[in-house]
């Protein structure tokens, strides 16, 4: 199970070969030799080589997905119970999250990231950009993540989440982890790092004058920014106009800085995003479960879709975004262009060549499990996803040529066995985290 082996050759077709910004063909095929794809084509002139042909019957073949925003330590989190009131965003974050980022051990981080990473390929999620937290295990975690990625076959782009949660040693720490990180991948097709930061509101003055000077310049930043009402009364206090401007007056903010949410901002906040024009990525779904607000997407320049943990299918998120937002005077061009274009020039700043359809490019596939009966052409596959497919399984997947999900199973992978891990370490994230409760220890 090791994304990096090769596929033997085939021809993927049979199928509406699109990349949402101007390749489009109705009965199209690619052929896939050496993990890249060589040719792109009409099926019925591609069935007629020596290679294996894989008919898709009429699916979407798309460029594989990229969730821009994930947190892989929480995949075993369904179930748990917040161990205190859960009334205001702080509330969440002291009686579920934190108490359970501090009760990751190895075990525990490897198996979050190896099943996390396999339900993402399940949905056509090819990379992931994953914002990891265990308070109690932080040199070294990004390796163990790195480890469980490469294990699935995705491609990942990691940071480890610093803030002065646990103090300035733990604080040195989690820079440290995360600049290591970054160097070690610098030219990696399948990983690389970025400076990770949990929010304005957990670090202060002297922790973001440390990152700024110890980050390498070319090494972006991942920060949770104006997500809830408190990170900007917090930078107001501290005599900022808000997260961005006090991201800015560190030095911290360029076009490659991924800042998630941006709900609550300053308004004069709106014309230094234009300026800068930064990576801002949305997750829809876990706005409406934190409860902390819509951002004003009208106001916002061009951006990118997330999870944050809440699931790993990037249809479906998609479609939440489309739902929420409704009222927003927005186009499908410009959803359009946030689903399929954006994400490709976005990640050839962090994964260099690693999306899209042309011959040469690393054969990275989602083909929904969704079987289109309407007319389908290239003004309205965003309409088939939102109102068709809503999201699901996909009935393909693969990285670098190789299909890691096919027909509703992991062709490489033992999953009998990994389950029978998994549920080890899950049980026993649940009891470290349960301990906490029994012992009365605030988080």
């Amino acid at each position: 199970m090791n994304g990096q082996k090769r596929e033997r050759g085939y021809v993927l077709g049979g199928g509406v070969v699109a990349d949402g910004k101007g390749l489009f063909l109705s009965d199209g095929a690619l052929r896939v030799e050496d993990g890249v794809i060589r040719e792109i084509g009409p099926s019925g002139s591609m069935m007629k080589g020596d290679l294996p042909f894989i008919d898709v019957k009429g699916r979407l073949i798309l460029p594989g997905m990229v969730n821009f925003h994930h947190h892989l330590y929480s995949t075993f989190s369904p179930g748990f119970s917040p161990l205190g009131p859960t009334e205001t965003f702080s509330d969440i974050l002291e009686n579920l999250w934190w108490p359970l980022d501090r009760a990751v051990n190895e075990e525990i981080l490897y198996y979050s990231v190896l099943m996390g990473a396999l339900d993402s390929l399940s949905f056509g999620v090819t990379t992931i950009f994953d914002h990891h937290a265990s308070m109690n295990l932080d040199r070294g975690s990004l390796d163990i993540a790195a480890e469980a990625l490469n294990r699935a076959g995705c491609r990942g782009v990691l940071c480890l989440e610093t803030s002065d949660r646990e103090g300035t040693e733990a604080r040195n720490r989690q820079i440290e982890e995360n600049i290591s990180f970054w160097e070690k991948h610098r030219t990696d097709p399948f990983l690389s790092g970025m400076m990770g930061l949990h929010a304005n509101f957990t670090l202060s003055e002297e922790s973001l004058a440390l990152v700024a000077d110890r980050k390498p310049a070319e090494m972006p930043i991942h920060i949770h920014c104006g997500e809830s009402i408190e990170d900007l009364l917090f930078c107001r206090r501290a005599d900022y106009k808000g997260p961005v401007d006090r991201l800015r007056s560190f030095g911290l903010l360029d076009e490659r800085s991924f800042l998630i949410h941006c709900i609550n901002l300053a308004r004069e906040e709106y014309t230094l995003l234009d300026s800068v024009r930064p990576a801002i990525v949305l997750n829809p779904e876990s706005n409406a479960n934190n409860r902390v607000g819509n951002p004003q997407r009208d106001r916002l320049p061009d951006h990118l879709l997330g999870t944050d943990g809440m699931s790993c299918d990037m249809i479906s998120a998609l479609r939440s975004y489309y739902l929420l937002g409704k009222g927003n005077q927005e186009s499908f061009t410009r959803m359009e262009r946030m689903f399929f274009s954006l994400p490709g020039e976005r990640l050839e700043q962090y994964l260099p060549g690693r999306f899209g359809f042309y011959p040469g490019a690393p054969a990275d596939i989602a083909v929904p499990e969704y079987i289109p009966l309407s007319p389908l052409n290239e003004d309205n596959i965003l309409g088939h996803l939102l109102f068709g497919a809503k999201g699901g399984r996909a009935f393909l997947t693969a990285v670098n040529g190789k299909i890691l999900w096919f027909r509703g199973e992991f062709p490489h992978a033992d999953m009998d066995t990994l389950r029978l891990e998994a549920r080890s370490a899950a049980q026993n994230l649940a009891a470290r985290f349960l301990f906490k409760k029994s012992k009365g220890e605030s988080s």
